[in-house]
């Protein structure tokens, strides 16, 4: 291995990579940062930034970056049912902010967060470095990587790299998991989702648009506005649901074609770019984060909301935690081996306490959103009660009555009122 060892290797500079190097170098830990492509480099995605995304960005001191791009900032959501009748509800503001998230293009926000961590002086980042395989020592304890280091011009150099733990940040097809001979997540657990970039998009407000309409059921149709009148759409749906169906983009671009809500709004549109997709992983599945010498984060620990499909604030939030569990079992563990499994439980910890709640409170509202008729009924409701549109608005904000979807009685009260 190269002579140069470090406290962790993270694999992947996306949001959850970023988050852990910074956090990780900002604790004094040196860090090597790997990554397979060059920045800037384009991410396909919702580009919805929370609430939870702006608290980490304002902790890491990056938040003020964030209005050099274009971008939209988020008051609210429109929920459509399949009936064709709608409702807006608020979104909480962020901490400190006067709405409630942006909407700003990945290829931004992972450039603002790789550029400061390849400034930072306790982070060595390697770009277009392809990690191969995960290095193991006698116990089986994660101790290294290796994998090529494409250089222009010249054949690819293989390296290889020692520390004390590996970090897993790469993504839904994470090398480090597979290396790591991990269980795939189930497809009834990953959404299939594909988005475009369309101009001249009429009718756009400070809100997010759900459609929940036939022909793309049980997944759902997105309208978030980037600004001015850009739009990233999109359409997701759970990758188990796809048997027999079209695929997803070819669902998405007749929707817009054919459907009554859309035409109209499309009809002076022109797509940006083409239509490109991507597998989200969800948090509606438990999957294996850590082990002796490794850990997972973002989309590579299975962490996206399993009703929004939002991950960048989750991403963002396992890196911090990975970050401190890290750093506590560096602090207590003696040489220079590999970070055992229990050492680091402190990871599985944070996320089943901070993040575990609201994903299985998601997943519920999931579930309850592939029925025509409980969407029909719930959203219709809303649009002409004031008491029914409050219900959405508590389930939208608060774990509690997220819970509450559970039980019998909930779809009773909604139906009398």
């Amino acid at each position: 291995m190269e002579n140069d060892s470090f406290d962790a290797i993270v694999v992947g500079a996306g949001p959850s990579g970023c988050s852990t190097a910074l956090y990780l170098a900002r604790a004094g830990k040196r860090v090597l940062l790997l990554e397979r492509s060059r920045f800037p480099r384009e991410k396909v995605c919702g580009d919805a930034f929370s609430g939870k995304s702006i608290g980490i960005m304002r902790e890491l001191g990056l938040l003020h970056y964030l209005d050099s791009y274009p971008h939209g900032k988020i008051h609210g959501v429109l929920l459509s049912a399949p009936s064709g009748k709608s409702v807006t509800v608020p979104f909480p503001k962020a901490d400190g902010m006067e709405f409630a998230g942006y909407t700003i293009a990945r290829i931004n926000t992972d450039n603002i967060l790789f550029h400061s961590a390849k400034s930072h002086p306790r982070i060595t980042a390697i770009e277009n470095f392809l990690v191969q395989n995960v290095i193991r020592d006698k116990s089986g304890a994660a101790c290294g990587v290796e994998g090529m280091l494409a250089k222009e011009g010249v054949p690819p150099e293989k390296k290889s790299f020692a520390s004390r733990v590996v970090v897993g940040a790469d993504g839904a097809a994470s090398t480090v998991a597979r290396c790591l001979s991990l269980q795939n997540v189930p497809t009834n657990h990953v959404y299939s989702a594909v988005r475009g970039y369309y101009d001249g998009v009429a009718g756009l407000t400070d809100n997010i648009e759900l459609y929940f309409i036939d022909g793309v059921l049980p997944g759902y149709l997105w309208i978030f506005p980037m600004g001015k009148s850009r739009a990233n759409v999109g359409l997701g749906i759970l990758s188990s649901d796809l048997a027999g169906r079209k695929h997803p983009a070819a669902m998405l671009q007749e929707a817009i074609a054919k459907n009554p809500i859309f035409i109209e709004r499309f009809r002076n549109a022109a797509p940006f770019g083409r239509i490109s997709g991507w597998s989200i992983p969800l948090g509606s599945h438990r999957r294996k984060n850590t082990g002796d010498g490794w850990l997972l984060v973002g989309d590579a620990a299975s962490l996206v909301d399993p009703f929004s499909g939002e991950g960048v604030g989750n991403a963002l939030s396992s890196g911090k935690f990975a970050a401190e569990a890290i750093c506590e079992s560096l602090s207590s563990s003696q040489g220079g081996a590999p970070l055992n499994a229990a050492s680091l439980s402190g990871y599985q910890k944070a996320i089943d306490s901070s993040l575990r709640p609201e994903m299985e409170n998601s997943y519920r509202l999931q579930r309850l959103s592939r029925f025509r008729f409980l969407l029909n009924t719930l959203i219709g409701k809303a649009a002409d009660k004031p008491e029914a549109r409050r219900v959405i608005i508590n389930m939208l904000a608060s774990d509690d009555e997220k819970k509450k979807t559970e039980s019998p009685l909930f779809f009773l009260k909604l139906f009398l009122l």
